[in-house]
C-alpha cells in the first residue's frame, strides 16, 4: 500500500470497482444508473479518504455508500412521482396537458444539450439516444472509456443544473 493519498485511492477502486458496480447493478437492474452510483461510491470516498486506515477492508464503507444512494434515489424518484400526481390538483381547477409538459420539458432538454461542448454532446447522444455502451462510444469517438464516462457524468450534472434552474429550483 502506498503513502500517497491518490495512489492509495487508486488500489482501492481497482480493488472495489467491479464488486461496487455489481452491487448497485443487482439494486437497481440499469447499467448507467449502476454506473453512475459506482462513481458516486467513489467520490464519497474520496472526500473521506482520511478516515480510512490502512489495510481497512474498505467494502463494507462502499456497500453501506451504494446502498443509501439507491435509498435516495428512490425517495426522490418517488417524492417527484407524487409531485407530478398532485400537481394538477394544485391551483387551476383546468386539468394539466401532461403531454405539453412533456413537450415543453423536451424542448428545454434540446436547448441544454445544444450548449454542451461539442464533444460532451456526442457523447451524451450516442450514450442516451442511441444506447451505445461507454466502450462503444469510446471506439467511436477515439478516446478512452474513462474520457466517455467523464463527459457522461459531467453532462449529467449540466442537464440536472440547467433543468432545475429553468423550473426554478434551487440546485445543489
Amino acid at each position: 500500500m502506498s503513502d500517497n493519498p491518490s495512489t492509495h485511492f487508486q488500489e482501492l477502486f481497482d480493488a472495489n470497482r467491479d464488486k461496487v458496480f455489481r452491487f448497485a447493478l443487482k439494486l437497481t437492474g440499469d447499467v448507467s444508473r449502476a454506473d453512475e452510483i459506482t462513481q458516486q461510491c467513489f467520490i464519497r470516498l474520496w472526500e473521506n479518504m482520511e478516515q480510512v486506515k490502512p489495510g481497512q477492508d474498505i467494502f463494507p464503507l462502499l456497500f453501506v455508500y451504494a446502498k443509501n444512494l439507491v435509498i435516495d434515489e428512490s425517495r426522490k424518484l418517488y417524492r417527484s412521482r407524487k409531485a407530478m400526481q398532485e400537481f394538477p390538483k394544485s391551483g387551476q381547477d383546468a386539468p394539466v396537458d401532461t403531454p405539453l409538459l412533456e413537450k415543453e420539458y423536451q424542448s428545454h432538454l434540446q436547448k441544454v444539450i445544444e450548449k454542451m461542448p461539442e464533444q460532451r454532446k456526442a457523447v451524451y447522444l450516442l450514450s442516451r439516444d442511441k444506447g451505445c455502451t461507454n466502450r462503444e462510444i469510446a471506439v467511436q469517438l477515439s478516446i478512452s472509456p474513462a474520457t466517455v464516462k467523464n463527459h457522461l457524468t459531467l453532462a449529467l450534472q449540466f442537464i440536472k443544473r440547467e433543468v432545475m434552474l429553468h423550473y426554478g429550483m434551487e440546485p445543489k
